[in-house]
């Protein structure tokens, strides 16, 4: 795959994730709250979109981390960091006092 079309795909991706946010965050209140109003779900449309939008390209990402060429090992720690990053910026958040009550 060449970048125009992974360009292309993750393109797709941002606009179908944040119309399903959209979607998400009108039919549960309480889950549009949860992610920060409308901002939230919109920036939350938009990460999740791309990040499916380049799930022929996430292996590079664990290759990255690995250093090797095992392709299933590389594509589940490049599906995960994302969400392991987003665990650990919120966990230092809260331990630092910034969290929720």
């Amino acid at each position: 795959m060449d970048r125009k079309e992974l360009r292309l795909n993750q393109a797709v991706g941002i606009v179908v994730g944040v119309v399903g946010a959209l979607m998400t965050a009108n039919f549960w209140p309480s889950l549009r709250v949860g992610v920060g109003g409308w901002a939230g779900s919109v920036m939350w449309g938009m990460a999740l979109g791309g990040l499916y939008g380049s799930l022929t390209q996430l292996h590079f990402v664990g290759k990255w981390v690995t250093r090797q060429d095992h392709k299933l090992l590389n594509f589940a720690i490049g599906l995960l960091l994302p969400f392991m990053m987003i665990w650990l910026l919120l966990f230092v958040l809260s331990a630092a006092g910034f969290g929720g009550s």
